[in-house]
């Protein structure tokens, strides 16, 4: 099951990340990430995840909360409620305990660090790194939990990963990301169906 923002349904259908994680594990991939989905606001991201007996989770979100702050300047309690400066309170945490708590794994996708010239996102490289630092520790806290960094993929200057408005990924920057998740997701947790 895959829920969160367009960094997950970007380039549907067949070349978005959710799609190369399913191919490359043999895996049915369910996807109900859809663009401007956000984690605090009314029908959230965790508002779509529902325990259906699915194996893996992978879910993004929390950008798009960024858009109800300004970056640089006001957006730490908006971090906060995303998840806590220990990594384990807040929006995120609640949504990844649930899941385990099915018994599901799950895999968190961290967004790309946006191009300089990025059509949005361009002055919240800050605040995406107070969020990645803060997900690595909670998926240190958690063994059936897995954090994918995007910003070590993506580090801002790999054009041909970037989509040209430079936070979304390409079709190439997907197949790096879902070949990534899918390789951590076998070495992990065993789950592939291709032999």
């Amino acid at each position: 099951l895959a829920i969160g923002d367009s960094l997950l349904d970007y380039h549907t259908p067949d070349a978005d990340i959710t799609s190369i994680v399913g191919a490359s594990l043999g895996l049915d991939v369910d996807l109900l990430a859809f663009g401007g989905a956000t984690m605090l606001n009314e029908y959230s991201i965790a508002d779509t995840y529902v325990d259906r007996e699915h194996a893996l989770l992978i879910v993004s979100g929390g950008g798009n909360d960024l858009e109800g702050c300004v970056c640089g300047e006001s957006c730490e309690g908006m971090i906060d409620e995303l998840i806590s400066e220990d990594g384990v309170e807040g929006a995120i945490p609640d949504l990844v305990y649930r899941a385990l708590g099915d018994g599901v794994y799950v895999v968190w996708v961290g967004y790309m660090r946006p191009m300089a010239d990025a059509d949005e996102y361009a002055d919240c490289g800050g605040e995406l790194d107070v969020l990645r630092d803060r997900l690595q520790l909670l998926d240190g806290a958690e063994d059936d939990l897995i954090f994918v960094d995007g910003a070590l993929i993506g580090t801002g200057i790999e054009e041909h990963l970037y989509d040209p408005d430079g936070y979304h990924p390409s079709p190439e920057g997907c197949v790096v990301l879902g070949e990534e998740v899918a390789e951590r997701v076998e070495d992990a947790f065993g789950l592939s169906a291709i032999e």
